[in-house]
């Protein structure tokens, strides 16, 4: 019973950890980096072909959070398991990916508008270029706090 007492407290903060993770990656602020790799004629067309994916985010974003609150809630279960929040972890990356994959149509527009010059610096820094094409877009073409056209609010 005490090692249960001892290590509850350390499985909730991980999970925690683990969760907020993913949502900063989901969620990571636009600016500087590779987001400013991108024209302005680029962004807008971005943001243009997420305004049209608009209802299909914001259902995808209200998915998401009821499946964050159902991970948590497995992982503080009294009787949880790995089995389980592997499930509820493995339901909010599946959804994650459907929203990648709707960013992802944007992209697909406006990818072959790149400059050999702007392949090469998402190619050296690939991280900030995955988070300004697929991480931080929203409608808008900003960050998708706030409740605004990516329906972050819920989060």
């Amino acid at each position: 019973m005490k090692t249960r007492t001892f290590l509850t407290p350390i499985v909730v903060a991980a999970c925690l950890t683990c969760l907020a993770t993913f949502q900063a990656v989901a969620q990571a602020p636009r600016g500087g980096g590779a987001g400013s790799m991108l024209t302005e004629e680029q962004r807008a067309k971005v943001s243009e072909t997420m305004r049209a994916a608009r209802a299909d985010l914001s259902a995808l974003n209200e998915k998401l959070a009821a499946a964050q609150k159902e991970a948590l809630k497995a992982a503080l279960a009294r009787d949880a398991d790995e089995k389980s929040v592997r499930a509820k972890i493995e339901a909010v990356a599946k959804i994650q990916t459907d929203i990648a994959l709707l960013r992802f149509k944007a992209v697909k527009e406006i990818a072959s508008t790149f400059t050999d010059e702007q392949k090469t610096q998402m190619d050296t820094r690939p991280g900030p270029a995955y988070n300004a094409l697929f991480g931080a877009m929203g409608a808008g073409g900003g960050a998708r706090r706030g409740g605004g056209a990516g329906g972050g609010g819920n989060q």
